[in-house]
């Protein structure tokens, strides 16, 4: 199986699970989370992980793809972890503007909506991680 569809089977499988993880915690069918990259697990660290997992597994471990691989996925979960941190600081900055703004009432629920934090908590880059480990794994080596 070339590397790319083991990506892409993994990332339809990580969603697969994200649906069905939140719409048996909110008790209805939750279709909206199967667009979002945030949540349990996070697609972003599934995907990332089996790549380099699968490019280790072809190339080997002391291969310069695996180690690219590698660099790529580490850089962009730590952006996905840290990109939390700055939304909830924009979050707190734009709530304190629409607060300081006279007549601001009507656009105030408008802007709360547009302010639910979408981010990778690190928990679910974890669970997300170990997902795609696990799915590389269970592939095995294309």
């Amino acid at each position: 199986m070339p590397i790319w569809l083991g990506v892409l089977l993994c990332g339809a499988a990580a969603q697969t699970m994200k649906f069905f993880v939140y719409s048996v915690a909110r008790k209805r069918i939750a279709v909206r989370v199967l667009a979002e990259s945030v949540g349990l697990p996070s697609l972003h660290s599934a995907t990332l992980t089996c790549l380099t997992v699968q490019v280790g597994l072809r190339s080997g471990w002391t291969a310069p793809e695996t180690a690219l691989a590698l660099v790529f996925s580490v850089i962009v979960i730590h952006d996905a972890i840290q990109l939390k941190s700055a939304s909830q600081e924009q979050r707190g900055v734009l709530c304190r503007l629409v607060q300081a703004v006279p007549g601001a009432g009507r656009f105030q629920r408008r802007v709360a909506d547009l302010l639910n934090i979408r981010a990778h908590h690190p928990l679910h880059v974890a669970i997300g991680a170990l997902f795609g480990l696990l799915f590389a794994l269970a592939i095995g080596a294309p």
